[in-house]
């Protein structure tokens, strides 16, 4: 009974609880089930899908208000021109994240990126695609931190590929490591993309560089080795850039030896 006051506390109010209601009634949602996370912003529940959407079960994010990190949202959110107009409270910056979330999502799922897809949002909640474990898709899937990588190389080169086309829609996860990647089957399905960037932010730079590193240095421990700046060129595209440039330069040369044989 504690546990429940205490996630009733934090997290469901009364205009949860009217967002709640409203999923249900469009058919997003059947029922809220149980969390099956809880982070430093927010928890994550379990829900039985609507007659609207084609899955097993639904996640649905419930961000905290009055426990979450204000701060360090609103030093993501300040440098991003999608969500230059937003209040100061609490309660504004919550609600520029969590719709920031489902932007971020929608833009890399449709580019391919392995996240969950992302189904509505309103205020400080977010309803997605549930990952489940491949074993028991009933059971939420494990961390890449507890469980480590099925197939270190393959997984490796996914994450790499994933990085990549987030930069090519122009974002960057800002916050990436082993701590928000699930592992589902043989697969890895990145999370908690709130934070994510566009390549204006001011920080996007420092934020792809880091997430480089990171990926980086936990996969070595599977020994996968990589080197960091060819990994940063590869996810920013230059290394096929290079490529076609010294491809150009070869045809180049050819073609001024054509002539001088004329």
């Amino acid at each position: 009974m504690k546990v429940e006051r205490k996630i009733e506390s934090e997290v469901i109010d009364r205009s949860v609880l009217m967002v709640i209601a409203y999923m249900m009634n469009r058919g997003l949602i059947d029922s809220l089930d149980f969390p099956v996370s809880k982070g430093k912003e927010a928890y994550v529940f379990r829900a039985k899908p609507g007659r609207k959407v084609k899955s097993d079960f639904v996640a649905v994010k419930i961000y905290m208000i009055e426990t979450s990190r204000f701060e360090h949202m609103h030093d993501y959110i300040r440098g991003d021109p999608r969500f230059r107009k937003i209040g100061g409270t609490k309660k504004d910056i919550v609600y520029a994240w969590t719709k920031k979330e489902f932007r971020n999502l929608m833009l890399m799922h449709e580019s391919g990126v392995h996240v969950p897809e992302p189904y509505f949002f309103r205020n400080n909640l977010l309803a997605m695609e549930f990952i489940g474990d491949a074993g028991n898709p009933e059971s939420p899937a494990k961390l890449l931190k507890d469980v480590g990588p099925p197939d270190p190389k393959r997984n490796f080169q996914q994450i790499v590929r994933d990085m990549k086309r987030m930069y090519d829609v122009g974002l960057v996860h800002g916050d990436l490591s082993e701590f928000n990647i699930l592992v589902q089957g043989d697969k890895l399905v990145i999370i908690d993309v709130g934070q994510a960037v566009l390549l204006d932010h001011p920080m996007a730079e420092e934020f792809l560089r880091r997430d480089v590193a990171n990926v980086v240095r936990f996969f070595r421990k599977f020994s996968i080795k990589a080197d960091e700046e060819d990994i940063l060129k590869k996810v920013k595209g230059q290394e096929k850039a290079k490529a076609n440039e010294k491809e150009g330069k070869e045809k180049t040369k050819e073609q001024e030896t054509e002539r001088e044989t004329e």
